[in-house]
């Protein structure tokens, strides 16, 4: 027992947590409708044409299957009461058709009486949608009432009906009706407005058609389009378009004040409806883009064609991230319904706008903001500068479609500034005015703006700059306030340590001299002993003139050092320099262990020129004389057989005079 108990409540959690995160935000809210209507005397010359019934007869025709009707006759008493069904039961709907259809009309009129019966009929949850729809040609008369129920027990109804509605999430409607457009609406219109609803007025039947497109978008929230209005007769064919794979399905309505009879269309599956002055063509998921209808206009008729979409796409509001930010981004997305999935096919969001309303849930006030679309998605952002409890609900429409999302409560909040990790700064000491960014010592996270106070008489603060004096050698502590502009405000102490050049440096210099120590010993102990290989001079010429220029010889004399020592002079053989076609005077040196320091020496260049010549040139700030004329540097000088050329290194102390001879022959 135990175990299966264990088995039971596993599955149980899993069933929890494998939830759609969605909810019930998707599901379509069901839209009940309860229509009481004055059967009282005055109605017989108010409404004569029973344009009430009709108006009924019309809405229970196009309603679609979420949506569930009720009625309520009533005179001074409640002559009939019929509960919620669905539209999709027909003999329901029908039962409600023919009761408004047979009305017996007289007696006196109590309002409050039908109005308590009605809100008794809805029922109560957040997915309900509730409305009452109040047919009346005026106030609530008792004079000649036989109940025994005064002005006073209607008063007391009514407000009984208004407590329960808004705590039920009701509606009240309601439809002046008069004859000769003599109606004092201002008790209806009050009526209406106790319970955020609106106040409406019937006078003639060529009123249906607009007054049907204002209930039905208000009511049902659905858009009713518009696709013709005209006066004339004769033969009518229109191309409808339809929602396909969008909609369960679609009415196309067809107002006329005379009648009209033997549509035609090419969508097997539909219905047709007709009334009076409407008929109806209900077309059942809709499988094709559009849809062609064809009828007899026989006399001069005024005409109203309209289309409804039962859009299986309901809005959203992405779940928000970070309920901290000063920008707070709101996304609202379309879903599938009956999926869950959300609509990836941008043609649904084409010319779609939305409006966000934000509600403060403590004070009632409302902001509107407007939103932008993104192709995929519709985008506001919500200016989060006091936080606290709001609600946020969405409407998106286009011309086919609109809806309101459900709403999205949510605790904003605001996280504090904070400080990074390092509170005592170094600073070097200077005469002027240091500016320090105190940006980089204090952050926040939720795309504010900080500010920067100080009780410090000592230094300034510039928005984030603070101004410090640092020309004594000392310790200062500033004490600040931080605030993030909604609200968050921390106080820290920054300490800066004002130090002297050789202080402030110290870790710097300390690092500069064991580097410097370990690059000594690394030459003392490495380089130094490293036993250094001699020059093997191969016997095989280098340069490329005539043969001639293999019995070359160099001779260099120093004429003066900067360390004073005396080299003696110098012979080089230029044919036997290791295949080379030009040499430094550097390597030169290094040849024949000459060590004097003379870097310079590496950018003077020795190359073999033609028939026996040499090229001379170098890129120093050396004083390098040729035939009594400098030679400027990176130009070349062509030396022939006992040329000299004298030089005086950067050092302005070592002179050399180098001479370029015939290699004398031995005997």
């Amino acid at each position: 027992m135990i175990k299966n108990n264990i088995i039971l409540f596993f599955m149980l959690c899993m069933s929890i947590f494998c939830m759609p995160v969605y909810g019930n935000e998707l599901q379509q809210k069901n839209v009940n409708m309860v229509f009481v209507v004055d059967c009282s005397n005055s109605m017989n010359f108010n409404d004569k044409e029973n344009l009430s019934g009709e108006l009924i007869k019309l809405f229970t025709d196009a309603a679609f299957s979420d949506v569930n009707v009720g009625l309520v006759l009533y005179d001074d008493t409640i002559l009939e009461s019929i509960p919620l069904n669905s539209v999709s039961d027909k003999t329901a709907v029908e039962n409600i058709q023919q009761k408004v259809q047979s009305m017996t009309r007289k007696g006196n009129t109590d309002i409050g009486l039908a109005l308590k019966e009605a809100v008794n009929l809805l029922p109560d949850g957040e997915q309900q949608q509730n409305n009452i729809l109040l047919f009346s040609d005026g106030e609530t008369d008792l004079k000649a009432s036989k109940t025994g129920r005064t002005i006073q027990h209607s008063y007391n109804d009514e407000a009984y009906a208004y407590t329960k509605a808004n705590q039920t999430n009701t509606h009240i409607f309601t439809i002046g009706l008069s004859r000769t457009g003599n109606l004092d609406t201002s008790y209806l219109q009050k009526i209406a407005e106790q319970t955020g609803g609106k106040s409406y007025t019937l006078q003639q039947s060529n009123q249906l058609s607009e007054l049907f497109q204002n209930m039905y978008q208000d009511i049902t929230k659905y858009n009713v389009n518009v696709i013709d209005n005209f006066l004339d007769s004769g033969n009518y064919q229109k191309q409808i378009n339809m929602i396909n794979g969008f909609a369960d399905s679609s009415d196309i309505i067809i107002h006329t004040q005379y009648g009209i009879k033997d549509i035609t269309t090419d969508c097997k599956n539909s219905s047709i409806t007709y009334s009076e002055n409407y008929a109806v063509i209900k077309v059942y998921e809709p499988s094709q883009d559009a849809v062609n209808i064809q009828f007899d206009i026989p006399q001069n008729d005024n005409i109203t064609v309209q289309t409804i979409h039962h859009i299986t796409v309901l809005p959203k509001i992405e779940q928000i991230q970070n309920n901290a930010l000063l920008h707070l981004p709101i996304t609202v997305k379309l879903y599938q319904t009956d999926t869950a999935q959300v609509i990836t096919d941008k043609k649904l969001y084409e010319n779609m706008t939305g409006e966000l309303t934000v509600t403060d849930t403590k004070t009632g006030e409302k902001q509107k903001i407007t939103m932008g679309n993104a192709g995929n998605a519709m985008l506001a952002s919500f200016e989060n500068s006091n936080p606290k409890q709001y609600r946020f609900e969405a409407t998106v429409k286009n011309g086919l479609y609109q809806r309101k999302t459900t709403p999205y409560d949510m605790e904003l909040s605001n996280t504090l500034p904070y400080t990074t990790e390092k509170k005592e700064i170094n600073l070097l000491q200077k005469k002027q005015t240091q500016q320090i960014d105190l940006n980089q010592y204090f952050k926040e996270n939720d795309g504010d703006t900080l500010v920067y106070q100080t009780e410090n008489t000592d230094c300034n603060i510039d928005k984030n700059i603070l101004l410090i004096n640092t020309e004594k050698e000392q310790q200062k502590q500033v004490n600040l306030y931080v605030s993030d502009g909604r609200g968050g405000v921390i106080t820290e102490t920054l300490t800066f340590h004002i130090l002297p050049f050789w202080l402030y440096y110290k870790n710097v210099a300390l690092v500069i001299l064991l580097l410097f120590i370990a690059l000594l010993l690394f030459y003392l102990f490495v380089i130094k002993k490293r036993p250094q290989q001699k020059q093997q001079i191969q016997q095989q010429p280098i340069f490329s003139g005539e043969t001639i220029f293999s019995n070359a010889t160099f001779e260099g004399y120093f004429l003066n050092t900067y360390s004073g020592n005396e080299i003696p002079v110098l012979h080089w053989e230029a044919s036997y320099i290791d295949n080379k076609k030009s040499i430094t005077l550097g390597e030169l040196f290094h040849i024949l262990d000459v060590t004097e320091k003379l870097p310079e020496a590496h950018k003077i260049y020795i190359g073999a020129g033609k028939n026996g010549t040499v090229l001379f040139y170098h890129d120093t700030d050396c004083v390098i004389t040729y035939k009594g004329k400098d030679i400027p540097k990176k130009k070349k000088e062509i030396l022939q057989y006992e040329d000299k050329v004298y030089i005086t290194f950067e050092d302005n102390v070592t002179e050399l005079e180098l001479r370029y001879k015939r290699k004398r022959k031995r005997y």
